[in-house]
């Protein structure tokens, strides 16, 4: 099927909203919006969510993705960005992790606006969580990899290094279900801190060992909300 070329691609939008809100903020704020439209397109051209299929032929003919897909397709990759490419493969600090979901939504609620799209709300929705939740991933990921050096035990039994997605939370304890095991360990010990922070679901990379009836992180290099 051919690819018919829209109105505004997805790089002419980016300009235009970047162009509309450099008047209303700050130049520091502004740097922030740069920033985060430059790793979105990044992602973009990277992982082509919802085409992947017609990467080989386009960019064969000398095609990318943000000039090649309009406004449909500018938030169709917000779960992946935020969810998988902020927190896993961009290193920064937490200002421009809370940008992140900060910007997106401001761009999904501008596209509206603009009536390039009829209705944006679940990205907005989906970028709101994010402006919270990615700072907070990266708070708990600094107090971890501290307890983990301080509370690391000077002998241990089994091993297990995976990614473990939280299944329960009480103040002080998690419980892990591994991606690639078949049950929950736990309750394992963490700072009271991370377990007001954050939430069911979210993603904690390393490695858990088990130490007496228990298990215990020795080493944590990801969270993701």
């Amino acid at each position: 099927m051919e690819t018919t070329k829209p109105a505004k691609t997805i790089s002419q939008l980016f300009e235009e909203f970047l162009n509309d809100q450099k008047g209303r903020i700050s130049a520091k704020t502004f740097a922030k919006y740069q920033s985060i439209i430059q790793l979105y397109g990044s992602y973009l051209e990277s992982y082509w969510p919802g085409h992947d299929g017609e990467y080989d032929k386009i960019t064969k003919a000398g095609g990318k993705f943000c000039t090649t897909y309009g406004p449909e397709d500018v938030t169709g990759g917000y779960s992946e960005f935020l969810g998988y490419f902020m927190p896993r493969k961009v290193m920064c600090g937490n200002d421009l992790m809370q940008a992140a979901g900060t910007v997106t939504k401001k761009l999904a609620k501008w596209l509206a606006e603009k009536g390039y799209v009829e209705d944006t709300e679940d990205a907005q929705d989906r970028a709101g969580e994010a402006a919270k939740n990615l700072p907070n991933a990266g708070t708990v990921l600094d107090i971890l990899n501290a307890y983990c050096d301080e509370t690391a035990p000077i002998k241990h039994g089994g091993e297990m290094e995976d990614h473990f997605y939280i299944d329960r939370i009480e103040p002080g304890k998690l419980w892990l279900n591994p991606l690639t095991g078949s049950s929950v360990i736990g309750p394992i010990p963490v700072p009271k801190q991370v377990t007001a922070l954050c939430e069911p679901g979210w993603d904690i990379g390393g490695v858990v060992v088990k130490v007496g009836k228990g298990w215990r992180l020795i080493e944590v290099w990801n969270v993701s909300p």
